[in-house]
């Protein structure tokens, strides 16, 4: 290592590019029920949410979402935000099964960012009433975003293992279910 300053552009943050987003395709994934596992460990709570069945849309896939062929093992986490670890599978519109491993963190921000606790969070997550309704809901700025990590066969939809995805997710009460957001970064050709 050398003793040497680095030279000043190294420090010029305002020549940083940033990568862009591009929206690839939405997944609704409804749900039927939830279990919460009791009593908590030391590492949180958990909730078992499979998927009851769902559909994915958008420019780059189309297909829907395999039910109960998986399910989300959420964990509570005592700072009041939940962390996602959700093993699917999807089944593209031309037949092609794609495995989905989403990981992320969901929870209400304050002011400045932080987590915020809601005592009832996880006893509203297994509450339901008529129409599958559930009574978790969560506010528009709740941060929720999720990187999935996909395993596709060889062939029109392998982009998705070698293409790094971000999702951003939106609760939806009745019918119960998550709508998912995925968008493909798509870095400039130079980083320079």
């Amino acid at each position: 290592m050398s003793d040497s300053p680095l030279p000043t552009d190294v420090y010029d943050f305002a020549a940083v590019v940033a990568p862009r987003l591009e929206f690839a395709f939405r997944v609704r994934i409804f749900f039927k029920e939830r279990m919460r596992f009791q009593p908590t460990t030391p590492n949180g709570g958990r909730v078992y949410v499979p998927p009851a069945g769902g559909d994915i849309s958008g420019p780059r896939l189309q297909g829907r979402v395999v039910p109960y062929s998986g399910a989300d093992w959420a964990r509570g986490h005592s700072d009041g935000a939940a962390e996602l670890n959700a093993h699917y599978m999807l089944e593209a519109a031309d037949g092609t099964p794609i495995y989905i491993h989403n990981r992320g963190y969901l929870y209400g921000r304050d002011d400045a960012g932080r987590p915020v606790r809601n005592p009832r969070q996880a006893e509203n997550q297994t509450d339901t009433g008529p129409g599958n309704a559930t009574r978790w809901a969560i506010a528009p700025d709740t941060y929720f975003v999720c990187i999935p990590e996909f395993d596709v066969p060889t062939g029109p939809h392998d982009w998705l293992t070698r293409t790094v995805i971000l999702g951003r997710g939106t609760r939806v009460t009745a019918p119960d279910h998550t709508v998912f957001d995925y968008f493909a970064v798509n870095p400039p050709k130079s980083w320079a």
